[in-house]
């Protein structure tokens, strides 16, 4: 706690200066300008390649911003945030506190910082230049599906799939499973999009600020406004399942959900915060939110098709990482194991693992979080501990593989 008030004394004042944007050689260009006062400057550069010109931008890339900016703010957690770029009315202030302090309740956690203290952050914005909701009325059979590697994202497309449906996609730094999955999937218009953080934040994370967890599906929920306004799609079909409104941890009294960016909370508070102040004729929702873990990896089971290029593990889609492969080390490559492995079985499973995960005895303890034996439930996309430890006893029921060591815990 020391370091953290130390750092909020040297550093009282975030800001988010200002933002632009051209389009230029069939390419929406956007950078972001931050400033952490009296002395680090930052820039983000997103690029939305083969982009159609188009009005009533300015307010979608301006919230996008906003939330951008959170990728630096922690870095120092500067007690005010200040507005440069933009207006932001009391709902606006009100949106972003509540992504903040529920979005980045992992952050909190693991730096042990206490959020709940009177005066812990003030958003402050003097700008007066108001920014017009958008109210382009876009095709109704336009859905714009976010491409993620994983075996969520076929089923959702494949679940989307109707001779009505448009079906749009876009995928943010692509990875060899992500573009696979899209041509595989074969996505009517499929978006590429760049971003670049500013190295120099790596550099600080390592010298003197703090880092962590930061709601990432709230980012790409405003991206996704200005893709689907970009394609025309009056829809955004995230993949998000029931698994995510459940939480991992309490802190200072408050539950901590990894996933909280993915919760019916969030989904419900962005599309009410959407409809009245960002773009009144899309709506995000996911056709996934009512399956449960094992209801959605039953349907992708029999999705063979993607079952060779499909890639969950997080480790490999870390920033700097040009790994394409399943660590087998991390909650997700097990979990994901183990719910496939009781519709595949071993054989299938080792042509997509290459291994038996279940014969790794330093995974005791991994398996123990999942399925609430131990600790609690790991910071990752995982299924409920409920469902979870389902799943593990009716795989040691019928376990007959003596070198499935996970198994016998």
């Amino acid at each position: 706690m020391n370091k953290v008030k130390r750092l909020r004394e040297k550093y009282p004042q975030f800001v988010y200066s200002n933002y632009s944007y051209n389009f230029s050689n069939n390419n929406l260009e956007i950078v972001f300008n931050f400033k952490i006062k009296p002395d680090l400057k930052f820039r983000t550069k997103i690029t939305i390649k083969n982009a159609k010109q188009k009005r009533g931008l300015d307010n979608l890339i301006f919230h996008l911003g906003l939330i951008e900016m959170l990728n630096y703010w922690k870095a120092t957690c500067s007690p005010e945030i200040a507005i440069e770029a933009g207006y932001l009315n009391s709902d606006g202030i009100k949106f972003l506190k509540k992504v903040i302090f529920k979005g980045m309740g992992q952050y909190f956690y693991e730096n042990k910082i206490n959020y709940l203290q009177k005066d812990f952050l003030k958003i402050k914005n003097d700008c007066k230049k108001k920014l017009s909701v958008n109210i382009q009325k876009n095709n109704k059979r336009g859905v714009l599906i976010p491409v993620g590697g994983g075996k969520d994202t076929p089923v959702t497309i494949e679940l989307m799939r109707d001779d009505r449906n448009i079906l749009n996609g876009f995928i943010l730094n692509p990875r060899k499973s992500q573009l696979n999955i899209a041509r595989i999937g074969k996505l009517k218009n499929l978006i590429i999009v760049s971003r670049e953080l500013d190295p120099k934040l790596l550099k600080l994370n390592k010298k003197i600020g703090l880092n962590g967890h930061v709601p990432f599906s709230a980012f790409l929920s405003c991206l996704s406004l200005i893709i689907a306004t970009l394609t025309n799609s009056s829809r955004v079909a995230f993949s998000w399942e029931k698994s995510s409104n459940e939480p991992n941890v309490k802190y200072l009294g408050k539950w901590v959900n990894h996933q909280w960016s993915k919760s019916i909370e969030f989904e419900k508070l962005f599309n009410s915060y959407s409809k009245k102040h960002l773009a009144k004729n899309i709506e995000i929702f996911s056709p996934t939110r009512n399956f449960s873990e094992l209801e959605i990896v039953k349907i992708f089971s029999k999705l063979e098709k993607y079952h060779q290029v499909f890639l969950s593990c997080n480790n490999a889609y870390k920033i700097g990482t040009k790994n394409n492969e399943w660590c087998g080390k991390c909650p997700k490559c097990l979990s994901v194991y183990m719910y496939l492995y009781s519709f595949l079985g071993k054989e299938k499973l080792k042509k997509i693992f290459k291994e038996n995960i279940f014969e790794d005895r330093k995974l005791i303890p991994l398996m123990k979080q999942l399925i609430g034996k131990e600790r609690f439930k790991p910071f990752e996309c995982v299924g409920t501990i409920k469902e979870n430890r389902k799943v593990f006893e009716m795989l040691k029921k019928q376990n007959k593989d003596k070198n499935n060591i996970l198994l016998k815990i």
